[in-house]
């Protein structure tokens, strides 16, 4: 089972990779295990 830091950097990474994210808008926590994202979403045009 992965530590909650692993899952947190893997969670950064995956969004990092997705060009229509933009990953210094996403916030990511981690607590037990549970990922929780965090940031606002912006309409693109």
């Amino acid at each position: 089972m992965k530590t909650n830091e692993e899952l947190q950097k893997d969670v950064q990474n995956a969004i990092k990779w997705e060009p229509l994210l933009h990953a210094a808008e996403i916030g990511v926590s981690v607590k037990d295990g549970v990922v929780t994202l965090s940031g606002t979403l912006k309409k693109q045009r």
